[in-house]
């Protein structure tokens, strides 16, 4: 509701019209007092008592303007523009309600522009190229979108690195999505895969693999710490405390304690 700020405005347009007048009779008076000093008929002080009031009738026209510029601009602040075209998802406050400043009215969503954002270790982050066009994966399907940016920045507590794709086909992904990046890396370090059951959690962050040890004519399980270097879906990458051929155990490793004979059906050498 504006109707008192408008009211405002006309009242300070007016003291601008009024500080105007002022101004130019003043002036008019300064130009009639001159013309009288150059006959002789006043003083000095009668000039300069006018342009005085020339100066203050024009000091009283900045400051109304001013007035009216601030007024103006608290009507503009009453109308919310849209910077885009979209659709309201949501409403938090009434018609009628009055709003505290800085407090959300509308949430607004872009329908003619999607973007996704994507955090991803920093080094992969470094091999995306702006400009490119990449696939991403939504449960929709496959979408292409064009990498718009990289911030380079890591996000603390993620420890990942945003990078902003401009989705190409934003009608084949809805709003809100979650979408996902696949990017293949080459990892140079020697190791070996195993089950992800043949792995039990182990002190430090590290992990441990039953291996399988002869002793007298039998087999005994004993743990290897080991570290993960890759993981997928049910298979690891590992390094650590093995030599090349050694067996060890690939499940059912909650019922086995350290030194534990046991008798395996089936021997899996570490690749």
């Amino acid at each position: 509701d504006t109707r008192s700020l408008q009211s405002q405005l006309s009242a300070a347009n007016a003291t601008v019209d009024e500080a105007r007048a002022s101004r130019d009779l003043a002036a008019s008076t300064v130009q009639r007092q001159r013309t009288l000093l150059a006959r002789g008929h006043v003083s000095q002080q009668r000039v300069d008592e006018a342009q005085a009031q020339v100066d203050t009738a024009t000091a009283r026209i900045a400051a109304a303007n001013a007035q009216a510029d601030t007024l103006r601009v608290q009507i503009d602040l009453a109308r919310l523009t849209a910077p885009f075209a979209g659709v309201v998802t949501a409403r938090s406050a009434d018609e009628g309600a009055i709003a505290a400043p800085g407090a959300p009215i509308l949430e607004l969503v872009e329908t003619g522009h999607v973007e996704a954002r994507i955090g991803l270790p920093a080094l992969q982050a470094a091999e995306l190229v702006p400009g490119n066009v990449y696939t991403l994966t939504s449960s929709q399907g496959p979408v292409q979108a064009k990498l718009r940016a990289v911030t380079g920045v890591i996000e603390i507590g993620r420890r990942t690195v945003p990078a902003v794709f401009d989705i190409l086909e934003p009608e084949k992904v809805a709003v809100g999505a979650v979408v996902r990046m696949v990017m293949e890396r080459d990892i140079i370090e020697p190791g070996f895969w195993v089950p992800v059951s043949a792995l039990t959690e182990s002190s430090r962050g590290l992990w441990s693999i039953y291996a399988l040890e002869e002793k007298d004519g039998g087999w005994i399980a004993r743990p290897r710490l080991v570290e993960i270097v890759h993981s997928e879906a049910d298979r690891a990458y590992v390094r650590g405390a093995f030599r090349d051929g050694e067996r060890f155990i690939t499940e059912g490793l909650q019922r086995l304690t350290p030194g534990q004979p046991v008798t395996p059906s089936l021997i899996i050498a570490g690749e």
